[in-house]
């Protein structure tokens, strides 16, 4: 059986924004990467950022970037 793991994860409004999102943080080295929505959210564009949860401090840059673009904010064992 898989391990589920806590993340924090960042919903778009557009996939244009989730993009925009891991392009920023693969330029500034800003661990994560995008996922597909889970079931238990529902997002507008089906794209999320997802990172740990113990590196939730470097997601701040991202919202405070992209406030515009998130939708919300989760944490989830996934």
């Amino acid at each position: 059986m898989i391990q589920k793991i806590p993340r924090y994860l960042l919903t778009f409004h557009s996939t244009s924004g989730a993009i925009a999102v891991e392009r920023f943080c693969k330029k500034h080295k800003i661990p994560g990467r995008l996922i597909p929505v889970p079931r238990e959210i529902s997002a507008s564009c089906g794209l999320s950022w997802a990172v740990e949860a113990e590196q939730e401090k470097c997601l701040t840059q991202v919202e405070l970037e992209f406030e515009d673009e998130i939708e919300g904010k989760w944490l989830l064992d996934i």
